[in-house]
């Protein structure tokens, strides 16, 4: 998704249907776009370590896999009070928007919920987590 939303504007011309908007704001929307992708880039890429880590992982990685799930709660929330708006045909379009951020939210939470009494990974005599199985 981060990477496609970094071609996005390119794709859909956005700055095509700019026209007369002062260059200030021109800029900030692509700059918004390139610090949105980049965020959920880098966020999804701390949840795929966390993963990685497995259900074992520390209290940092569960938390932060609980923070890109409360974010994705809240922006599922905006924009399902304040929608995209949609040419008539694409009126469809509307409803997988509205349901992708819920289905992020439970892939993020589900293996928190189920792995909740796990305990964590042991962690070495120095303090740094063990690279065990």
């Amino acid at each position: 998704m981060a990477l496609y939303h970094s071609v996005l504007p390119y794709q859909m011309g956005w700055r095509q249907g700019l026209g007369g908007v002062p260059d200030s704001i021109v800029w900030a929307l692509f700059a918004l776009n390139f610090s949105w992708s980049l965020l959920v880039f880098l966020a999804g890429s701390l949840v795929i370590y966390a993963a990685r880590l497995g259900p074992g992982a520390g209290t940092y990685a569960r938390r932060t896999v609980f923070t890109v799930g409360l974010f994705w709660a809240i922006h599922g929330t905006y924009t399902w009070l304040n929608p995209l708006p949609l040419p008539s045909p694409l009126m469809w379009l509307r409803y997988v928007l509205g349901l992708f951020p819920a289905a992020l939210v439970v892939l993020h939470w589900l293996p928190l919920v189920v792995y909740r009494g796990t305990p964590e990974r042991a962690s070495s005599p120095s303090g740094q987590e063990s690279a065990g199985a």
